[in-house]
């Protein structure tokens, strides 16, 4: 009998949040409420407006195939809103509308990597990255262990640009970079950004710019485009979602900046015979989000940051748990050192389990980061302040032992 799945490593990977999602589910099927930080998706409906565009737009006709590209209309309102916003200068033929932000890494990936290609990934990073990179047929990853180290001031830019320098290697073909980052909260300064500008450019590297949570910002902390900066638009490839800012996980829409040499690749080849196209009347809701107030991105963001606050607030006093303030995403990445006490990382979040909370183990975000855990913000206040509570009363009973 042949083999029923293809020889690729990929195929065969596991999801670390499937299984904390399949022993949430069974704990909640048996009658047990579980108070779910473990997952990255907004807890907010889509904002009405957004939702009735797309049924008028259905009405209208926008039922028929797509330009694989993405509807005009809508590239031109990303075009103003990456002028206004991000101060990219981009030409319409250089946006590729995509099924979501995950759908447009898959597209880049896919462009730009080729067989013995390695990407440098900035570490922790979202967990599909591996994945997405392993689907390119020949092409690695190593880890660049960077945003902890920014955070907590072990860095500074001169010694970020020696680390940076050291590990680039002759396969390295670029840098994968993710601000306001998932899981760390950590949003790369102006002048961090310059140094991975300075090193791509000195060492000729593409630098795929993940930008999926450039709207949730705290502690006026301000967001930098890399395709912004001089000598980058040329050299980097921007990948935006609508999934975050507006609470359209569900809806499969988000974008890319490519830059003119990948014209020919990103939309009329790789979008074409992925998806044949977004739906189009999901592109013309997409428009009405980017083109309408913000009052809505405001609102969900002063949310955030106010579950932020009392996730903080709560564990402040907990000794087994140490909180770095995020300044932007909806995580917060918890150094469990002390609560874990040399156990496995899965034994702890086991534990947090019995006690009805579901959290994320840091060994899904890459290698070295078993002293970790992921705490998502988008669940209702009243279940982020209970989890804060439950955790530090159990590990101030625990200490007490």
């Amino acid at each position: 009998m042949p083999r029923l799945i293809a020889d690729r490593p990929v195929l065969s990977s596991t999801s670390e949040l499937g299984r904390v999602m399949a022993a949430a589910k069974a704990r909640e099927a048996a009658g047990e409420r579980v108070l779910h930080l473990e997952r990255g998706e907004p807890d907010f409906d889509t904002p009405p407006h957004i939702v009735e565009a797309l049924a008028q737009a259905a009405r209208d006709g926008y039922t028929h195939y797509p330009d694989s590209r993405g509807e005009i209309t809508l590239r031109e309102a990303l075009a103003a809103k990456l002028a206004r916003e991000n101060h990219i200068v981009a030409h319409v033929d250089d946006l590729v509308v995509t099924a979501g932000g995950t759908h447009g890494l898959y597209l880049t990936m896919q462009a730009l990597l080729s067989a013995g290609d390695e990407v440098l990934v900035f570490a922790p990073h979202w967990m599909a990255i591996p994945k997405l990179v392993g689907f390119a047929q020949g092409a690695t990853y190593r880890t660049l262990p960077v945003y902890l180290a920014l955070q907590s001031g072990e860095w500074d830019d001169a010694a970020f640009e020696q680390h940076l320098r050291a590990a680039i290697a002759p396969a390295t073909k670029g840098l994968y970079v993710n601000s306001p980052n998932n899981p760390t909260g950590v949003v790369l300064t102006r002048a961090q950004s310059q140094v991975i500008a300075r090193v791509a450019i000195e060492r000729d590297l593409w630098v795929i710019s993940d930008e999926a949570y450039e709207h949730l910002l705290f502690d006026g902390a301000t967001h930098t485009s890399i395709a912004s900066l001089p000598g980058m638009a040329e050299r980097t490839v921007s990948v935006f979602t609508f999934s975050k800012s507006y609470a359209m996980t569900g809806w499969r829409v988000g974008y890319v900046v490519c830059p003119p040499a990948l014209r020919s690749v990103f939309g009329p080849l790789l979008a074409f015979y992925t998806t044949h196209g977004v739906f189009p009347s999901a592109q013309i809701a997409a428009r009405a989000a980017v083109t309408s107030p913000q009052a809505c991105v405001e609102d969900m963001c002063r949310a955030y940051d106010e579950r932020r606050r009392l996730l903080l607030d709560g564990l402040a006093g907990c000794g087994a748990i140490t909180v770095p303030a995020p300044k932007g995403s909806f995580y917060v990445f918890a150094n469990v050192a002390g609560a874990r006490a040399g156990r496995d990382v899965w034994t702890l979040i086991d534990e947090w389990l019995s006690l009805g909370v579901a959290a994320l183990p840091g060994t899904a975000f890459g290698p070295g980061f078993d002293d970790w855990v992921r705490l998502a913000l988008c669940t209702r206040r009243e279940d982020v302040s209970e989890a804060a509570r439950r955790l530090a009363a159990h590990h101030a009973a625990a200490a007490r032992a």
